[in-house]
């Protein structure tokens, strides 16, 4: 499934990327949705292509803990709570969701990178809470992981005395 949305946004991006480059009208609109008028039809491509790019490995890191954070959720609605399952799902979230920080730190510096787009769209960057809000989740999430691989060791030393 994810290969799959991987390869349509892939395709995409490409497409979205070779129309731009072939069409001078596309480019000049997209510069005019944006505010921006100083950068370089090359510039303009690989701006395109890499936020799409981006965009795509984001979206399928809020699928997998959107996924993950549902498995976990049943899990525990079963009554399985310190399982190996658990914490190897716990183990993926973890993954998944610092994957989707990075994701936004990396969109953070293109955009920043690009002064006529920060001043044209938003002065919000000058501090993301995003960045800081997926920061203190990962670091909470991390806890909740250590919890529970300690709760799995309580619990095989509960089970060997008994």
């Amino acid at each position: 499934m994810i290969c799959v949305l991987g390869v349509i946004f892939g395709i995409g991006t490409v497409g979205v990327g070779l129309f731009g480059l072939s069409n001078a009208d596309f480019r000049d609109g997209f510069r005019v949705g944006l505010g921006v008028h100083n950068i370089s039809d090359v510039q303009l491509i690989w701006l395109i292509v890499g936020l799409g790019m981006l965009f795509m490995v984001m979206a399928i890191a809020e699928f997998l803990i959107c996924r993950y954070a549902r498995l976990i959720v049943k899990n525990i609605k079963q009554e399985i709570y310190f399982a190996a399952k658990n914490l190897q799902l716990l183990k993926k979230l973890l993954i998944s969701v610092a994957c989707y920080t990075v994701g936004s730190i990396i969109d953070y510096v293109i955009i920043a990178c690009n002064h006529e787009l920060v001043n044209a769209q938003t002065q919000n960057y000058v501090y993301p809470n995003g960045i800081t809000n997926g920061l203190l989740f990962l670091a909470v999430l991390y806890v909740v992981y250590l919890v529970f691989k300690y709760g799995m060791k309580v619990q095989k030393d509960s089970d060997s005395i008994i």
